[in-house]
């Protein structure tokens, strides 16, 4: 288990503590802290002295802190685990057994409650649009207590399983993304690898969560978005696609002047991002070329073509 920490103090005692108590005992917790300055790594350091500490000199993002946990990690499942969370009991273990039960499934998600509201969903994986959009499925309804595992798009960031031989093939958690669409992308490459990704609802969580954009945060999310499409779809794929990537682009233009001058900045500074970014793309579709697995006909068809109005409507507010 890999725990992220960026000036997460508040967050310690609840999150540190569940983990804890899980009825599963097999795991190791790793703690990596992308150079806090509140004095959190100090705190976990002298509060929870069992854990496998990692302290980076620089903030590498969410994805650059599993990668720094990943190469201390000696199990065959990796999770990867928000710090402003709280997990249930039986949250590791269920999701262990399911992953050893279903060898198709790359990876699996929990569901995922908001933490002061533990009836509301967060999410019970992603809704991933065809165009790299990544929606929080369930976002905001009432949980209906199921308990069936159900095939998703992809999983949520906050909190998902994933076999360690995978995440190793596609070069470990995309820190080139710094952080905003990484389990979009990590989703995407299982797909293109062949393998399945599912939500748990036996396995909950309760996430400190709000549904709101930033201009730093769409600049990332936008220039991610970008690169995972250029890096993984083939061109006559990009071509067939072009009316619907032209109107995702113009939404999210429209979007931005909505919103104010530092968004269209961002969105424009997203795109503008792509040119010196050319190398690294291309060398990002050599390698994940050698994962691919099935066509992208088929990655779209394990994908989303409608859009989640709800959420877009709110990021608008």
């Amino acid at each position: 288990m890999i725990l992220v920490n960026h000036n997460g103090m508040s967050h310690l005692d609840a999150c540190v503590s569940s983990v804890q108590k899980q009825s599963y005992a097999d795991f190791e917790v790793i703690f990596v802290d992308n150079n806090s300055s509140d004095g959190s790594l100090e705190y976990a350091r002298g509060k929870f002295p069992g854990l496998t500490f990692v302290a980076n000199n620089e903030n590498l993002g969410y994805a650059g802190g599993i990668n720094s946990g990943l190469t201390r990690a000696s199990g065959d499942y990796i999770a990867p685990l928000n710090v402003d969370t709280e997990v249930t009991t039986d949250w590791l273990g269920s999701m262990v057994s399911f992953l050893d039960a279903n060898p198709p499934a790359g990876a699996v998600t929990p569901k995922i409650l908001l933490f002061d509201r533990r009836d509301t969903i967060n999410a019970k994986g992603l809704n991933i649009h065809i165009t790299g959009l990544g929606f929080c499925r369930g976002l905001h309804h009432k949980d209906d207590g199921s308990l069936a595992p159900v095939k998703v798009a992809g999983v949520s960031g906050c909190s998902y399983l994933i076999r360690r031989q995978l995440l190793e093939a596609m070069g470990g958690a995309p820190g080139w993304c710094f952080m905003g669409n990484d389990d979009v992308i990590v989703s995407w490459l299982l797909r293109l690898m062949g393998y399945e990704v599912y939500c748990l609802p036996q396995s909950v969580i309760f996430h400190k969560y709000s549904l709101k954009m930033s201009p730093q945060k769409l600049f990332r999310y936008e220039k991610n978005r970008h690169i995972l499409l250029l890096s993984t779809l083939k061109p006559l794929t990009l071509l067939a696609c072009l009316p619907v990537l032209l109107a995702i682009e113009l939404m999210m233009v429209v979007y931005s002047f909505v919103r104010g001058r530092s968004y269209v900045r961002a969105k424009f500074g997203a795109l503008a991002s792509l040119w010196p970014e050319r190398g690294s793309i291309r060398q990002r579709r050599e390698e994940y070329r050698s994962l691919r697995k099935i066509s992208d006909f088929s990655l779209f068809r394990r994908l989303n073509w409608n859009l989640e109005w709800a959420q877009l409507l709110h990021i608008v507010r």
